[in-house]
């Protein structure tokens, strides 16, 4: 097992530190107020990184997942670690009547996204193939550790798992430190413990490594959680055809809809990212879905206009970004 990447340090107030490295394909961030318990928060969070990258990487040949879904059987048993990522997936695949669903890993692999997004290649030189509806959530059952699916299910978690483990992450950092803490991974935000003194303030758009110069709103993180869905980000040709990872599990196809960017606020990140990737998915439907779930949305249309909900405001749009971390998809 190869060593987890050094943590960059940076003070980003009188109070408040900054560490950041690079995982799970994308990049991992930890505030804090307890400097002193930064070494044993750190570990705390390599641990948990590790963990999710062994269980439920679908790149990784080593890992739970990617050996799950190489097994030609249709039952198997699974560790608690990743029956856990996989309830929670079902579980919002069932909340959202299916608007995400952890069966599209077939889909994904039509499109071209078998391997990690920093390594593959962003031009593929074949047609994907005629692309068709997935399985569905609903045929996959997890009782008692046993994972039941029909052949040919792929399992994805990327709606979900990374979002669930911000959640866990940021509670388990609360609980070895004094203080505010807000983990976010890959723009997948979670907060634990009381708010900096003047609160979180978070850059939202369309990108989460996105330069100074992009679009985006500054906005003040009430809830525990916030997370982005985008299409933008990960993106590739295959064929004359671009591709993206957000598939609309009705179609089998990435998502082409009148949205390019949702963000979501809610009391997990989970739950934040959940209805983020299925409003995406639900188009003109968005608005109303995310309405009647009472949060707060932000979301941005192909011609970069931008509709706020709840109790989103527009105030902090034409602000200029922070520069120490944000909220945007990774």
């Amino acid at each position: 097992m190869s060593e987890p990447a050094v943590w960059r340090e940076e003070r980003v107030s009188p109070t408040l530190w900054s560490f950041g490295r690079p995982a799970l394909g994308t990049t991992a961030q930890l505030l804090l107020e307890d400097r002193e318990a930064a070494e044993v928060a750190m570990q705390e969070l390599d641990h948990l990184l590790s963990e999710a990258d062994q269980v439920a990487s679908r790149f990784k040949p080593g890992s739970e997942l990617y050996r799950l879904n190489a097994d030609p059987r249709t039952e198997v048993p699974v560790s608690l670690r990743l029956g856990s990522f996989i309830a929670a997936s079902l579980d919002w695949a069932q909340r959202t009547g299916g608007l995400i669903d952890p069966t599209v890993g077939a889909a994904l692999l039509a499109a071209g996204y078998g391997e990690d997004f920093q390594s593959m290649p962003k031009q593929l030189p074949d047609p994907a193939p005629t692309p068709e509806p997935v399985i569905g959530w609903s045929r996959v059952s997890l009782v008692g550790g046993l994972l039941r699916r029909p052949l040919g299910v792929l399992l994805d978690l990327g709606s979900t798992a990374k979002a669930q483990l911000a959640d866990e992450s940021s509670q388990r950092v609360s609980d070895l430190t004094a203080g505010a803490v807000l983990v976010s991974l890959g723009g997948d935000i979670s907060t634990a413990g009381p708010p900096p003194e003047g609160g979180w303030v978070v850059r939202v758009g369309d990108d989460h490594q996105a330069g100074p110069k992009e679009a985006g709103q500054n906005v003040g993180l009430t809830d525990r959680g916030l997370a982005t869905s985008s299409v933008l980000v990960r993106r590739w040709r295959r064929g004359t055809a671009e591709m993206h990872h957000v598939i609309d599990p009705m179609t089998g196809r990435p998502v082409d809809g009148c949205w390019r960017t949702v963000t979501v606020a809610a009391e997990s990140c989970l739950k934040a990212n959940a209805l983020a990737t299925a409003a995406l998915v639900s188009g003109g439907a968005a608005a109303g879905l995310l309405e009647s779930w009472g949060v707060a949305a932000r979301l941005v249309d192909r011609d970069s206009g931008v509709t706020h909900l709840g109790q989103w405001t527009a105030v902090g749009e034409e602000v200029g970004p922070l520069h120490h971390f944000s909220g945007t998809a990774g």
